[in-house]
């Protein structure tokens, strides 16, 4: 037991005390060294985030601007639109500038250094040129596609193809447009065969529908087999091949336009997905690409091109409709010149109501219907000989459709019930009315009547004895096309 009367050690104590001390302020000086350590740490790695970040973000920056700078080109014809607002249009051109491509790639790639006469290809042309019309309002675009050999007046006053406007310039090809469509141009949009291949490319191909084989093209080289049918996944060149192929199609000029529609909605969903525009390495090949092969008019930025592009990725009929320029069809002039024959009438027609923000199908007054699908019987009411034949010639061509040689079907020619009709009288049943409204666009002053039609016959034509008068028909049809998310089944 310590003595409780023994007086303690002054020195000791005070030694002691001390050395308490020390070793707690020691311990409380590293507790808040640390903690400032700490402290600096978690102030150090938001700092470095946010250095790269403003780097990253720095670099992003400069690259827009600087391919902005690279691709913006001044197109004095071309401006915006009075209002952000207001509906606009916009040119899009696929160039056939070989300019990027050797002499063995023109040649692999079906885009040869000579034309079909044999003389050399210089300078470019409209390989695929497009106007589109878009409401922002309502985001319904209204596409309208040309032919290359569409065959009209250029700018200048000359006859020529529309592809071939663009070798006077991008501007005299803008005024060739606005000259027969009578509608103002405010963005405009180009790209060539080579940047075409490239960036199909960088954003490693695309992949479409193809439900039936396609024979070997020699002019193209493109082929899909019956073993490839469905999904194909098309790179670069498979693309060039695909949609400037037209001699193993059907309707030639005609359906290589479906074909580049197509390919058109396959490559933007690709190209304003996610996983392109989220994957740094694909933006850089793109911006590479781009650089070389693309041009857009000064007033148009990147944004506003992709803001674009994003409205063709689902082509989806409740607010998208696809034309072909109304033409009469391909033919050959005295000259031996292939070209396409434009319908101006019912050009004029198309616009007239783009122009008003309308839909063009809506603004023919006709029934949306085949023309060749209607079966007609003529029938003499006159006693006079011939008069039934010289009005199937008349009436033919008066509902010739677009790109067809003829038009309604006449079945029947014979003499009518009596000889004495003072007018011309259309006769139909009522689940024809349709085929009936349509035939009297195209005889004004007929008499549409309700009645029993002879075995056979849609519609019948029973002449009178007052002149046989018609009158063309200006009939627009869109392109069909797929409802979105119905696929045929051999590429489900």
């Amino acid at each position: 037991m310590r003595n409780p009367f023994k007086k303690r050690d002054p020195l000791q104590s005070e030694r002691m005390t001390g050395m308490i001390r020390g070793v707690s302020t020691r311990a409380r000086f590293r507790r808040f060294r640390s903690l400032r350590h700490l402290k600096k740490k978690w102030v150090a790695i938001p700092l470095v985030i946010v250095l790269i970040l403003g780097g990253i973000a720095g670099y992003g920056a400069w690259s827009y601007f600087a391919l902005q700078r690279e691709v913006q080109e001044e197109i004095p014809e071309v401006g915006p639109p009075e209002r952000e607002q207001d509906p606009f249009n916009v040119l899009l051109v696929g160039s056939d500038s070989r300019e990027g491509l050797t002499e063995a790639e023109q040649l692999d790639l079906g885009a040869g250094t000579v034309d079909e006469n044999g003389n050399p290809i210089t300078g470019e042309r409209a390989d695929t040129l497009i106007v589109a019309h878009i409401d922002p309002e309502t985001d319904h675009v209204t596409m309208v596609q040309f032919p290359r050999d569409y065959y009209i007046e250029h700018a200048n006053g000359e006859m020529g193809k529309i592809n071939e406007a663009l070798q006077d310039g991008r501007n005299e090809l803008v005024k060739t447009v606005e000259k027969i469509t009578g509608i103002d141009i405010n963005k405009y949009a180009q790209v060539n065969i080579a940047g075409f291949r490239d960036l199909v490319d960088a954003v490693e191909g695309v992949d479409i529908c193809i439900a039936e084989p396609i024979p070997f093209d020699s002019a193209t080289g493109i082929e899909v087999t019956s073993q490839e049918v469905g999904m194909v996944h098309f790179d670069g060149d498979r693309a060039i091949r695909f949609v400037r192929s037209r001699k193993v199609f059907g309707e030639g000029d005609f359906a290589r336009i479906q074909n580049q529609q197509k390919f058109l909605s396959a490559a933007l969903n690709k190209v304003t997905s996610p996983g392109t525009l989220l994957d740094l390495g694909k933006l850089l090949k793109l911006k590479e690409v781009a650089g070389d092969n693309v041009v857009i008019d000064d007033h148009t930025t990147l944004i506003g091109l992709l803001h674009v592009l994003q409205r063709f990725r689902s082509f989806d009929p409740e607010n998208y409709e696809a034309y072909t320029a109304p033409n009469f069809g391909a033919t050959t002039m005295d000259s031996g010149l292939s070209i396409v024959a434009p319908d101006l009438d019912t050009l004029k027609v198309m616009f007239d109501a783009i122009a008003n923000n309308e839909s063009p199908k809506d603004a023919d007054n006709v029934p949306d219907i085949d023309p060749a699908t209607i079966r007609v019987g003529i029938y003499n009411g006159t006693g006079e000989d011939g008069v039934a034949d010289s009005a199937k010639g008349k009436l033919q061509n008066a509902t010739m459709s677009e790109g067809s040689t003829e038009g309604v079907q006449v079945v029947d020619l014979a003499n009518a019930d009596r000889l004495n009709y003072r007018h011309t009288v259309i006769v139909y049943e009522v689940e024809q009315e349709k085929m009936a409204q349509f035939v009297a666009a195209a005889i004004p002053g007929a008499v549409l009547k309700e009645g029993d039609t002879r075995s056979g016959v849609d519609v019948e034509v029973i002449v009178g004895k007052q002149r046989f008068v018609t009158e063309r028909v200006v009939q627009i049809r869109p392109l069909p096309l797929p409802v979105p998310g119905e696929l045929p089944e051999v590429c489900r």
